[in-house]
């Protein structure tokens, strides 16, 4: 009998296991109301008699982002808090980049979704390290797909010879992002010199020189 409730607890855990995520929605669609001052998790609906078909179309991505700066990328977002309220209860969001030649998304995660990112135009080189170290990474071209899995380091660097430009998918309505060296070497408050230098093998000099070029993380 013990058996039997052990087996049974085991199951119920993998079943919850994989079926974490963003909760499913209870109704068809739930287009956001962003002038709503109501908070909780997730954002208040538009009543349904006010929903249009415009409300489930997305435009943004007709634009270029602004790839004049030191990473040389630019970013505009699809996301249910900013510009498409149609993807509030979803648990999808979407994002654009624009990279200038050479430009780099640097090393980050996402705590809450896997992204699947395709390539638009030029050339991208990706990758993402595991929990053991490996590096999985590839050189993506027009039409490409590549998958990043939830939590785990990635990148992305234009390697062709000219602009690029990139669309990602993630499948979580808020999937968080953080920058693993403005993470670091950026957080408020400092981590402690010390911590830094032991783990990255390094003097403080260095360590206080590389915390100097972050601004302090949002």
């Amino acid at each position: 009998m013990a058996k039997l409730i052990v087996g049974i607890v085991a199951v119920a855990f993998l079943f919850a296991f994989v079926s974490a995520g963003d909760a499913g929605p209870i109704n068809d669609y739930c287009v956001a109301d962003l002038k709503s001052p109501l908070l909780f998790n997730g954002l208040a609906c538009k009543a349904p008699s006010m929903v249009m078909s415009d409300d489930f179309v997305f435009k943004g991505f007709r634009a270029s982002a602004d790839t004049n700066n030191p990473l040389g990328i630019g970013i505009i977002p699809g996301f249910a808090s900013v510009n498409y309220p149609a993807l509030n209860t979803q648990g999808l969001s979407l994002a654009k980049f624009n990279y200038a030649k050479g430009g780099l998304v640097p090393p980050h995660t996402h705590a809450r979704a896997s992204e699947v990112i395709t390539v638009m135009k030029g050339e991208v080189y990706v990758g993402f390290v595991d929990t053991a170290g490996k590096l999985f990474a590839a050189k993506l071209k027009t039409g490409d797909f590549f998958l990043f899995p939830v939590g785990l380091v990635h990148f992305q660097l234009n390697v062709g010879s000219g602009h690029a430009v990139t669309v990602s998918v993630l499948n979580a309505q808020n999937p968080g992002v953080q920058l693993m060296a403005s993470a670091l070497f950026g957080s408020t408050p400092e981590i402690k010199d010390e911590v830094l230098s032991r783990a990255f093998g390094i003097k403080d000099d260095m360590t206080k020189m590389i915390k100097k070029g972050f601004m302090p993380a949002m």
